[in-house]
């Protein structure tokens, strides 16, 4: 999608759009086959909910997982948002905890770093976007051990999820580099897309100011749109920064209207 920044008044927002690929490395371990996986039975239609069948209980030493359906599109790191659809089982009894749809029109966002639980990072990662993916949890990387007691799962209960990979993210803005405007703060980035600014020694503008820094080639945001996006803020007078998505370690997600939104957001 796009990457813009903001200027207004004492204030600087730099945004990035998440879009639908990604190169960077994995954020966490990724988990390996094994023979209970491997056991289990797992229909390979997509866009359809999933025949499962395997005996229980069942569990592993650790977390282990493997690919359904390959999908052919951007890479799940643990660092960038997805969009799945997912069945939940009970190892221990076979019971169906939860399950979407997995009808493509409503999947369940989710960002999954490395110390999520359950670990779907570890199950997940490098997986790619449009595969099916099949992964056993024991319970330590199920639930820490402590078992869900309102859900009847027992704190020896592993559980055994699908995913179907609907949608994977940008970690950060790609597309083509715009030619920075005179008189805003310049923008640099880490190799990761994290953004800094340089203040010019000139006064603030007395008005919103916008620039695109990189052009993507995603769909235009539209009013009413549900957005996923990295952004940080700064203030004009000394460049300190004061709120920063990567700071809080996930994207923000916001629908672009009227009270959602700052101005300058909305704008942009």
């Amino acid at each position: 999608m796009q990457s813009k920044a903001l200027a207004l008044s004492a204030l600087i927002v730099s945004l990035t759009l998440t879009g639908c690929s990604s190169s960077a490395t994995l954020a966490c371990d990724p988990s390996g086959g094994g023979a209970q996986v491997e056991s289990v039975e797992v229909s390979n239609t997509p866009l359809t909910k999933p025949t499962v069948t395997f005996a229980f209980p069942i569990t592993a030493d650790s977390i282990q997982s493997r690919v359904v359906i390959e999908g052919d599109g951007a890479v799940f790191t643990g660092k960038n948002m997805i969009e799945f659809e997912f069945a939940g089982y009970n190892g221990a009894t076979g019971e169906l905890l939860q399950q979407t749809e997995f009808d493509g029109k409503n999947p369940s966002p989710g960002f999954f770093g490395p110390d999520s639980v359950p670990n779907f990072c570890s199950a997940l990662a490098g997986a790619k976007e449009g595969s099916r993916v099949v992964a056993i949890f024991p319970p330590k990387d199920a639930h820490d051990g402590r078992g869900v007691p309102s859900l009847g799962i027992g704190p020896n209960d592993s559980f055994v999820f699908i995913f179907d990979l609907s949608r994977v993210y940008l970690e950060q803005a790609q597309g083509s580099a715009v030619a920075p405007e005179a008189g805003l703060p310049a923008v640099v980035t880490t190799p990761t897309g994290i953004p800094g600014i340089t203040i010019p020694n000139t006064e603030a503008p007395s008005e919103l100011r916008i620039a695109q820094l990189i052009k993507g080639a995603g769909e235009t945001v539209k009013s009413g749109d549900n957005v996923t996006m990295h952004y940080s803020g700064f203030l004009w007078a000394d460049g300190s920064k004061f709120d920063s998505s990567w700071d809080k370690g996930s994207p923000a997600q916001f629908v672009v209207a009227q009270g959602q939104l700052i101005e300058g957001f909305l704008n942009a």
